[in-house]
């Protein structure tokens, strides 16, 4: 089936193989963990809250700090995703997290760009590249960021993105910086109700955030859910990553994602983290339909539904869409 994934991390969906050969050029200033237990702080057991989950990130992000090993990353992401039949996937990171052996912003960015031009060149899957601001960071470092994906605009960078503990760091502390988005015409997504704080999607629609990371939590604000659903703001969910961080769910059957589609809430299904979750989207489809009991249409709308979200040209999205109505148009044997 061709995919479309809108909501990934390039620092949380490493190869592990490629994990354990970066490690090995790490200096040792950046306490990563003997090998032995490298795997245990990179990929988290069982369910825990959103900040305990990210600082398996405190064990990535240091492998990803030449243009090489940025460039490697993304590529085999793609890869990766290309072999599943994603014909269309936007990789997001935090560039600024990517500078403590003195490259510049811009070349981390280009660096990732390059890898993703790549992987098109060798399977001809498309891409987009959204660059994240930190909530827990300043404003002048979300600004920054803004600047940066404004720079490569027109080179490959769809969007921006806010991401982060949610807990005492509300979107609304980057309104600057999302205005600045805005004006700039760059795309803008929001991590908000991941692990908690249903008001904090309120703010991201607030923001004019065109999706929302995740929203698991929206049912627990029926005003916002309201609005999200009569705005059709589309929702990034992703079904293990929200598993293993909501606190409320026991299995995917406890998923909300069921009730936002009740409710006509344009609903995508993504991986977030594949190296932290073990998992790649095929399998994230499996499980939902599974638990759901969805039909093929059902199955098909959740398709179109990222489709419709990606941030690209009407004209991309209706080449993406073709070959989705190809393959849905088949008779099933």
């Amino acid at each position: 089936m061709p995919k479309v994934e809108l909501h990934v991390h390039l620092d949380g969906s490493l190869r592990w193989e490629t994990v354990e050969e970066l490690a090995r050029d790490v200096r040792p200033e950046a306490g990563l963990p003997q090998t032995e237990h490298l795997r245990d702080a990179v990929i988290p057991k069982g369910k825990q809250p959103l900040e305990s989950y990210l600082a398996a990130f405190d064990f990535t992000i240091p492998l990803l700090q030449t243009q090489v090993a940025l460039e490697r990353a993304a590529f085999e992401l793609c890869l990766d995703a290309a072999a599943e039949n994603v014909i269309y996937i936007e990789i997001r990171f935090a560039p600024l997290l990517h500078t403590r052996l003195e490259l510049k912003p811009r070349d981390v960015v280009a660096s990732v760009l390059a890898g993703m031009r790549r992987a098109h060149d060798q399977t001809g899957i498309e891409s987009g590249l959204i660059l994240t601001a930190l909530k827990q960071e300043s404003t002048e470092h979300s600004i920054e960021t803004v600047q940066l994906a404004a720079q490569f605009r027109r080179d490959g960078v769809v969007g921006v993105d806010l991401a982060g503990p949610e807990r005492m760091f509300p979107p609304l502390k980057h309104r600057k910086a999302v205005e600045f988005a805005h004006d700039a015409g760059l795309h803008v997504t929001i991590h908000a109700g991941e692990g908690c704080c249903p008001e904090q999607i309120k703010e991201a629609v607030d923001l004019g955030a065109e999706r929302i990371g995740h929203g698991v939590y929206l049912f627990q604000a029926p005003r916002t859910e309201r609005r999200v659903a009569d705005l059709g703001i589309p929702l990034e969910m992703c079904p293990t990553s929200n598993l293993q961080v909501s606190g409320f769910m026991t299995s995917y059957a406890d998923h909300p994602l069921a009730r936002y589609i009740d409710l006509g809430i344009p609903v995508t299904i993504s991986t977030d983290n594949r190296l932290m979750s073990q998992i790649d989207l095929t399998h994230e489809f499996e499980v939902v339909t599974k638990a759901f009991k969805l039909q093929r249409a059902a199955v098909r709308s959740l398709v179109t539904n990222s489709v419709r979200a990606a941030f690209q040209p009407e004209e991309k999205r209706q080449s993406l869409q073709a070959r989705v109505d190809a393959f849905f148009a088949r008779k099933r044997p």
